[in-house]
């Protein structure tokens, strides 16, 4: 069995329950039809993660990117909501064999859910059971009928999504990984305190295969840290995470929890 060194020391981690979301766009950067996902960043991720659970952290991946991997796999160029039913029953096993893999090389063990419009109004129990036996790896079930999909794109990304788990774990730390550093004011700097940002900022647009935007980070992060859980936009780079627990994390945005 492969033993690996501890990268943070458990006296220095900040954190007893952390929540990750990663963004189609990040997670399937470079994908191609032979390979869909980015494993570079998937393994990074998962290295990481272990390092904190092996500590006694429980650890909840919210992991877009079933639809987009799906696309990659399949080469379909149209966007309905019947396409992406299609390409997510095709791309979401892509997704998570690829998580539980990264897992399994770590020697920690991870599972998955996929929730629907109706677990978002009550939490299923299994989940908080499941984070004491290893990594879950969360997601939307975009393969469902089309009144939930049509639910899904227009009030459900996976930024709320996020927002949702973390609140229905007690969690005290949601980051939410991109392919940006955080939230960037008009001068193109980044804004190191989330609680600062207003109607002045300019967001971007949603993603082509995801369906949130940095403003839904922005709104997510506000009401989580009102509620005391800490949370973070930061780029899926170097050891990001680790970072965050140690709180030693840098040119990103920090919401700061509330008492």
């Amino acid at each position: 069995m492969i033993v690996f060194e501890p990268k943070v020391e458990t006296k220095k981690i900040q954190t007893a329950r952390i929540v990750i979301k990663i963004g189609s766009s990040t997670i399937t950067e470079g994908g191609t039809a032979e390979q869909p996902l980015n494993l570079t960043l998937i393994n990074n991720i998962a290295e990481q993660c272990s390092d904190l659970f092996k500590r006694g952290v429980q650890v909840a991946i919210v992991s877009s990117g079933a639809v987009a991997s799906g696309k990659n796999l399949l080469g379909t160029a149209e966007n309905t909501i019947r396409d992406r039913q299609v390409e997510a029953v095709f791309g979401q096993p892509a997704l998570i064999y690829a998580w539980i893999k990264a897992f399994r090389y770590q020697g920690v063990i991870a599972g998955q859910m996929l929730l629907t419009e109706n677990d978002l109004k009550t939490p299923p129990e299994a989940l908080k059971k499941a984070l004491e036996e290893g990594i879950v790896i969360i997601n939307a079930n975009d393969a469902i009928s089309d009144r939930e999909m049509k639910q899904l794109l227009i009030s459900a990304d996976n930024d709320k999504l996020a927002g949702f788990v973390a609140g229905a774990i007690g969690a005290d730390t949601l980051v939410i990984l991109t392919d940006v550093e955080g939230v960037k004011n008009t001068q193109g700097c980044i804004i190191q305190d989330g609680l600062l940002i207003d109607g002045r900022v300019i967001f971007d647009s949603k993603s082509k295969d995801g369906t949130g935007g940095m403003e839904s980070k922005v709104k997510v992060l506000k009401r989580l840290a009102k509620n005391g859980i800490k949370g973070v936009i930061a780029a899926a780079k170097g050891d990001i995470v680790l970072d965050v627990v140690r709180g030693t994390a840098t040119g990103c945005t920090i919401f700061e929890a509330k008492n």
